[in-house]
């Protein structure tokens, strides 16, 4: 599998999460989640318990799955360079997915108008 390697060796979920418009999203909903836990005090406890139980079904998921994403590293290297490539697609047909949310919502303001 080395010739996939040679080809593209980047991470797809890399490329994704370093697109401006998955950012911006994500810092926008981080604030709205994070202001919303420090002006709702019954929320901040539901959230806090939901937090550490996805922490804990994290963790024992990680530790199960090392053993077998090592066996499956060649196919898991393969379906990284296609979804590059599918992403690679994408983005030539989306060019909005590298601009922030903020410029995203005013043009679409600006159609719906």
């Amino acid at each position: 599998m080395d010739s996939v390697d040679v080809v593209n060796n980047q991470n797809v979920v890399e490329r994704i999460v370093h697109l401006p418009l998955f950012i911006s999203t994500y810092d926008l909903v981080s604030n709205v989640y994070c202001n919303t836990k420090s002006t709702h005090p019954c929320l901040k406890s539901v959230c806090e318990v939901a937090e550490n139980g996805v922490k804990s079904i994290t963790s024992a998921a990680f530790h199960s799955a090392f053993q077998i994403i090592g066996k499956l590293e060649p196919q898991i290297s393969m379906a990284n360079d296609l979804a590059c490539k599918g992403l690679d697609k994408i983005e030539k047909t989306l060019p909005i997915l590298h601009k922030p949310s903020d410029q995203v919502l005013r043009k679409l303001c600006f159609y719906i108008v």
